[in-house]
């Protein structure tokens, strides 16, 4: 599964189950408990080991992977517990997926739609929301994202309504309130939209 499908079905479900391989006998079950046990608490453990990094060295570590190599991609493999024999492959598999990671305007442009559409519920006859076409406001949406992504993540961070405006202004949301609605939705999705994209990166490689 490619990389941006997997962020995908993250984002919609908002977690993720393992399934086991098997189903152990009663004989197995109280093993299989602890081992999945101590496997899913070690896992965790790395995870937010990577994550806190992440948090704060974001933008050192965005340079190192656009450039593949530096100081802060050595220390994120090593939070990572990544073997030193394939930390060249995995900077080089980070370095192909860098847009994917630090600039995902797909899984933004749906995060924007889905709090367009709690505004405005699509009309019966013509299909619209707030008179645009699911496509048509999708497309000026994810417009938008690739022209100033940078300015929206900054916006998310800092629960600003700078990189967040134009949104307000192409769709004609007029209404104070669900200006507002509109604002509090998108900045709470700060860590699914921005951070989730480079932890879920950097795992699914250990």
């Amino acid at each position: 599964m490619k990389l941006y499908f997997l962020l995908m079905l993250l984002f919609l479900n908002a977690c993720s189950t393992k399934e086991a391989s098997h189903f152990p006998s009663p004989l197995e079950l109280p093993g299989a408990i602890i081992s999945t046990t101590v496997e899913n608490a070690f896992y965790e453990h790395k995870r937010s080991k990577v994550k806190a990094y992440i948090i704060s060295h974001y933008d050192a570590i965005k340079h190192d992977i656009r450039l593949g190599k530096g100081t802060h991609i050595e220390n994120l493999l090593h939070q990572a517990d990544i073997k030193a024999s394939t930390r060249s492959t995995v900077k080089k598999a980070l370095q192909k997926d860098y847009y994917v990671m630090f600039q995902n305007t797909q899984l933004s442009t749906e995060a924007v739609m889905q709090a367009f559409e709690t505004l405005y519920l699509p009309k019966k006859k013509t299909k619209t929301m707030n008179d645009f076409t699911y496509t048509q406001a999708y497309n000026i949406v994810q417009s938008e994202l690739r022209k100033h992504f940078e300015i929206f993540r900054l916006s998310l961070k800092y629960q600003t309504t700078t990189g967040l405006l134009p949104f307000i202004k192409k769709l004609h949301i007029s209404d104070p309130k669900k200006q507002q609605h509109f604002y509090e939705r998108l900045w709470k999705r700060y860590d699914a939209l921005i951070i989730e994209p480079v932890v879920v990166s950097v795992m699914v490689h250990t």
